[in-house]
């Protein structure tokens, strides 16, 4: 996949500042960006998906529905 971006002049700052710190080319400090993100998400996403198979279970209980 090919992403063409533009930078705000912070955030160029920081991947310069990234890039001549690690000494690597500016698509892997990217990458390596966008899976550090991509591991912070997944607690959540699990706590999401959990939460979301117990609403379903409680939601798939048949209803009443003898009348008195």
């Amino acid at each position: 996949m090919q992403i063409i971006i533009q930078l705000d002049a912070e955030t160029a700052r920081q991947l310069d500042e990234i890039q001549k710190h690690t000494n690597q080319e500016y698509t892997l400090v990217i990458q390596q960006g966008i899976g550090l993100y991509y591991q912070q998400l997944q607690p959540h996403r699990q706590f999401y998906m959990e939460t979301k198979k117990h609403y379903e279970l409680v939601g798939s209980a048949p209803a009443n529905t003898s009348a008195n």
